[in-house]
C-alpha cells in the first residue's frame, strides 16, 4: 500500500507578534489492514482528535446469503483502516528570531500537538506554545538548515525536507528537532520504519516533548496496520509496532494527563487487544476530562456496547446527541448496536439520522447496505456499498461486499477486479479468494476453479470456503455424492450456510432421497426466506442454463413445504 502526504497550511496570520507561523502538516496512510478478518471488537466515534488518526467503523464481509457469525462483538465491524494523521508544527519565521540577533543562543522552536476546533474548551492540555526545556547552542548553519527542512515540507517537497533535516543533524547531531523534522519528512514518504526510527531518537533526546511521542506513537501505529505482504510491513511484526505505539500513548498520556483525547486513543488500543476493563477505565477518564465532548460518549459507550452493557451504552450515545444533535457518529453506533440487536427497523432510522447530519460518514452507508440485505433488497444495498467505496476507495471490505453482489448478478469481470485488489491487499482472506473462484464456476472454467479451490483446501483444510467451491463444482461435474461430501465438510465448520443447505436439498432430491431433501429445504429457507424463488436459489447453487429445468422442477414441486401452516 503507498502513502501519499498533504501539507496544508492551517494558519497563514502570524502571531506573538508577527515571529511564528503554523504550518499543518498533514500525512494521509491509505491502509486496509485489519489484524483479523471477522468479530473483532473495536472502537469508533472517538473525539475529533483522535479521529483525525484513526479509523472508521466498516460492516463485515457479507457472507453467502444465509450465512452469519456467531461471535457477540461490536458489531458491523471486521476491519480498521487509519484515518489521515496530522502533526501541527510551530516553526519559527526564521530560527533566527529566536536568538535575540545572535547566531548562538536560542531555544528551538516547539512543536504543539494536533489542535482541533471541537476540543473540549475546558481541557487544560490544549495545545500551547510552552517552554522547551534546555535545548543545545546552535551551530552555524544549523538554524537556517532546519528553517528550509520545515519550509520544504509546507510546499510539500518531503524529499527536499529530508535533505535539509540531515544537513542539520550532520552540523549538531544531538538536535532534537532536527531528528523529529526528518522523522516527519520520511513518513510523509511512506518510509515509515525509518521515520520511527529518527522518531525515536527524538524521543531519546527530548523525553518532555509531547509533539515526538505523538509522532512516532501514530506512526508506529499506522504501520501495526500495515498488510502483511505491504512493502511498508517488512520491518518488525505488526505486534511490535502496536506495543510501541501504545507506549509512546501512555507516555503522551502521563505529559498531558488531562487530555481526553489521548485517553480515547489508549482505550481503542485496549480494545483492539481485548482488554476491555483497560478500555473502560481509559474511556471513563476521559469522560471526566470532557464531560461536554459528545464524540467522548460516544467512545465510551463503543467500550459499554464492548462489555454488553447495552443500556449504559445507549444513555451515553444519548448524551453525546444531547451534546451535539449533529454528531453523527452517535446515531451510527446506536444502528450498529440495534442491528446486532437485530432491531432493523431501528437500526435503520438510526443509519438514516446518521447519513442525514454527516453524508460523508461511509459507515453509515454501509450500515443500511446490511439492513437492505436483510430485507432482500439486492438493488438497494449495492447503491449504499457503490457510496461507500465511492467515499473510501480503499475500504476494502465494502469492496469485498459489493463484489459479492456483482459476482451474484453475472457481472463477474467487474466483480474480478474489485475482488484482485482486495486479495492482493489481503491474501489471507479466504472469503475473497472464495469468490474469486466463484468467478470461474459462474463462468464455467471448472478447471481453473477446481485447483484453486484444493489449493484454498490444503492451505486451510478446516476452512468451509474451500469445501463449499468443491461441492459446487462437483455438482456441476454431476458428482452428487462428491458435491454432498464437500457440503457437509463445509457445514460442519459454518453450519448457517444457506448456499450448502440448498445445495444439499436438490442433489439429494435428484438422488431419490426426498425426506432428506425437505429437511434440508426447511433449513435453508430458516437462513434465506426467498429461498423458494429461482432466483435466490440460483444464486445459491450457483445456476447456469443446464441447471434451470432441474431446479424449477425442484421448487414447483417443494414450495408448499416452505407454505405456512393453517390457522385452527
Amino acid at each position: 500500500m503507498r502513502c501519499c502526504v498533504g501539507l496544508i497550511i492551517v494558519a497563514a496570520s502570524l502571531f506573538m507578534g508577527g515571529d511564528f507561523m503554523i504550518l499543518g502538516i498533514a500525512t494521509v496512510h491509505e491502509n486496509g489492514s485489519c489484524g483479523a478478518s471477522r468479530g473483532i471488537p473495536e472502537g469508533r466515534g472517538f473525539s475529533p482528535a483522535v479521529r483525525a488518526l484513526t479509523h472508521h467503523f466498516v460492516v463485515p464481509p457479507l457472507p453467502l446469503a444465509g450465512e452469519g457469525s456467531g461471535d457477540r462483538e461490536l458489531p458491523l465491524t471486521a476491519g480498521l483502516k487509519p484515518r489521515p494523521s496530522v502533526a501541527i508544527l510551530v516553526a519559527a519565521k526564521d530560527l533566527r528570531l529566536w536568538l535575540g540577533g545572535s547566531s548562538q543562543t536560542a531555544e528551538m522552536p516547539r512543536g504543539v500537538y494536533p489542535e482541533r476546533s471541537e476540543r473540549a474548551q475546558h481541557d487544560n492540555s490544549a495545545p500551547q506554545q510552552t517552554a522547551a526545556p534546555a535545548s543545545p547552542q546552535l551551530l552555524p548553519g544549523v538554524a537556517e538548515a532546519v528553517n528550509k527542512g520545515f519550509d520544504l515540507l509546507s510546499r510539500q517537497d518531503a524529499a527536499g525536507a529530508e535533505a535539509a533535516f540531515r544537513h542539520a543533524i550532520e552540523l549538531q547531531p544531538e538536535l532534537e528537532l532536527a531528528h523529529r523534522g526528518l522523522g516527519t519528512a520520511l513518513r510523509a514518504q511512506g518510509q515509515e520504519e525509518a521515520a520511527v526510527r529518527e522518531l525515536e531518537v527524538a524521543t531519546r533526546l527530548d523525553a518532555s516533548d509531547a509533539d515526538a511521542h505523538y509522532e512516532l506513537a501514530a506512526t508506529a501505529w499506522a504501520l501495526s496496520r500495515r498488510p502483511a505482504n505491504s512493502q511498508h510491513a517488512r520491518g518488525a511484526p505488526g505486534q511490535d509496532y502496536r506495543a510501541l505505539a501504545a507506549a509512546e500513548y501512555k507516555k503522551l498520556a502521563a505529559l498531558r494527563p488531562q487530555d481526553a483525547s489521548i485517553r480515547q486513543i489508549l482505550a481503542e488500543l485496549d480494545l483492539e487487544a481485548g482488554r476491555k476493563e483497560e478500555a473502560l477505565t481509559e474511556m471513563q477518564e476521559a469522560a471526566r476530562a470532557a464531560p461536554d465532548d459528545a464524540a467522548t460518549h460516544v467512545g465510551l459507550g463503543r467500550v459499554y456496547f464492548a462489555e454488553a452493557e447495552e443500556d449504559k451504552a445507549a444513555a451515553e450515545y444519548q448524551k453525546a446527541l444531547q451534546l451535539n444533535p449533529k454528531e453523527g457518529e452517535a446515531y451510527l453506533a446506536l444502528g450498529q448496536m440495534r442491528f446486532f440487536e437485530k432491531r432493523f427497523a431501528q437500526a435503520a432510522e438510526n443509519f438514516g439520522h446518521a447519513i442525514e447530519v454527516s453524508p460523508n460518514l461511509g459507515a453509515a452507508y454501509a450500515g443500511m447496505a446490511q439492513i437492505f440485505m436483510q430485507q432482500g433488497r439486492s438493488a438497494e444495498a449495492r447503491k449504499m456499498l457503490e457510496k461507500v467505496v465511492a467515499l473510501d476507495p480503499e475500504d476494502w471490505q465494502s469492496q469485498y461486499q459489493l463484489a459479492v453482489l456483482m459476482n451474484s448478478t453475472g457481472e463477474v469481470g467487474a466483480a474480478t477486479e474489485l475482488l484482485e485488489k482486495v486479495t492482493r491487499a489481503h491474501p489471507d482472506y479466504l472469503p475473497a479468494q472464495e469468490q474469486l473462484v466463484m468467478g470461474l464456476v459462474r463462468r464455467g472454467d471448472l478447471g481453473r476453479a477446481s485447483a484453486k479451490a484444493d489449493a484454498l483446501i490444503a492451505g486451510e483444510p478446516q476452512a468451509a470456503e474451500g469445501h463449499r467451491l468443491r461441492a459446487l463444482i462437483l455438482r456441476k461435474q454431476h458428482d452428487l455424492e462428491g458435491a454432498l461430501a464437500e457440503a457437509a465438510m463445509a457445514l460442519g465448520t459454518e453450519p448457517d450456510s444457506a448456499s450448502m443447505l440448498a445445495l444439499q436439498s436438490i442433489s439429494l432430491w435428484e438422488l431419490k432421497r426426498k425426506k432428506d431433501a425437505l429437511v434440508a429445504f426447511r433449513a435453508a429457507a430458516k437462513l434465506e426466506p426467498k429461498v423458494a424463488t429461482a432466483e435466490v436459489f440460483c444464486r445459491l447453487v450457483a445456476c447456469d442454463a443446464n441447471d434451470i429445468s432441474a431446479v424449477s422442477d425442484f421448487l414447483r414441486r417443494n414450495r408448499w413445504v416452505l407454505a405456512p401452516p393453517p390457522e385452527p
